[in-house]
């Protein structure tokens, strides 16, 4: 009956995708075309496929190169300072001028591309229809690609898995140090014959300590985690050198409380209690602070990776920001 029941939500939420397209495709709304060059970076599936990470790698290439760049993002589900917690690393890596959040992704890149930027980075807008965009990335998670097959909240599709034609760059995430990607990649081209396809990882680039001293990994930890893909969290742990590693998760986004830090730094038991940089900044203040250490990752391409950044800063200079076309299809809807 359980089962029944999902489906039956999840084709009432295929019917609103789809009511919601129809209304773009024959012309009754249209995107709005902001003055900037603008890039989504979105999933296909909910949560943990990489879309921050990505963010982050790009921003911070964006102005090794120069470019005037800047984040929009939701600000979904914020702590006790008011910001999320997706906003207070895109602040920390760009500058909280550089970083726009709020409710209205449409309205954010509006003021972002108002403020002076001329590439603007929008955190998880696949779905989104009221902005256009110059190229949709999508990131797939190999260990889970199309999210069962099914729609939320039978499975963990967030549209129907031909929207992926929608794309222009199609990534594989979570790669295996070492692991051969083409078999990921040619499932990909199967789905979305007209995309660039990737692939690329999240290599551990160290461990520090909440004051921010390096620490070498070694021995036990828990890792305490409120993020997408706890899993691969922990598979990330292990690749840093600890073992043997125990696995506690909340749910996404999750702004722990000082009574669960305490019980969670009790239950390490000594052992190395290990955060991801999201977590960390919904570790509550006042909570234990010894024993407690960052698990640092970096994106990493694996395959194709320098095309896939080409098609990020490319731009046709002939076409000055205007009015949607609402014929047009791929990337820019």
């Amino acid at each position: 009956m359980m089962r029944l029941a999902g489906r039956g939500a999840a084709a009432l939420v295929g019917a609103a995708l789809e009511g919601r397209r129809k209304l773009y495709e024959l012309g009754l709304r249209a995107p709005e075309r902001v003055a900037a060059r603008v890039i989504s970076i979105g999933n296909l599936t909910v949560g943990g496929a990489g879309k921050t990470t990505l963010a982050l790698h790009l921003a911070s290439r964006a102005r090794e190169r120069g470019e005037r760049v800047a984040v929009v993002t939701r600000r979904y589900r914020p702590g006790p300072n008011g910001l999320g917690d997706e906003e207070m690393l895109y602040r920390a890596a760009v500058g909280h001028e550089r970083t726009f959040a709020g409710r209205s992704k449409r309205e954010l890149a509006r003021a972002a591309a108002a403020s002076g930027a001329r590439l603007v980075l929008v955190d998880d807008a696949f779905s989104h229809w009221g902005l256009e965009r110059d190229l949709d990335v999508v990131l797939l998670d190999r260990t889970d690609l199309w999210g069962g097959g099914e729609l939320m909240p039978a499975g963990r599709l967030r549209e129907p898995v031909r929207a992926i034609q929608r794309a222009g760059l199609v990534v594989v995430t979570r790669l295996e140090a070492g692991e051969d990607p083409e078999p990921w990649l040619a499932e990909v081209r199967k789905r979305a014959p007209a995309a660039a396809v990737a692939g690329a990882r999240h290599a551990v680039a160290g461990v520090r300590g909440l004051s921010g001293r390096l620490l070498e990994a070694h021995g036990a930890c828990r890792v305490v985690t409120a993020t997408g893909n706890p899993g691969a969290v922990a598979a990330s742990a292990g690749e840093a050198g600890f073992a043997p590693v125990t696995l506690s998760a909340y749910r996404d986004h999750h702004w722990f409380t000082l009574a669960e830090a305490r019980r969670e730094h009790g239950a390490a038991g000594g052992a190395t209690l290990l955060l991801t940089a999201k977590d960390a900044v919904r570790w509550p203040e006042g909570a234990p602070r010894d024993g407690v250490a960052i698990l640092e990752t970096r994106w990493e391409w694996v395959r194709h990776g320098e095309a896939a950044e080409r098609l990020i800063w490319d731009r046709d200079e002939s076409r000055a920001p205007g009015p949607a076309d609402p014929s047009t299809s791929g990337a820019r809807t």
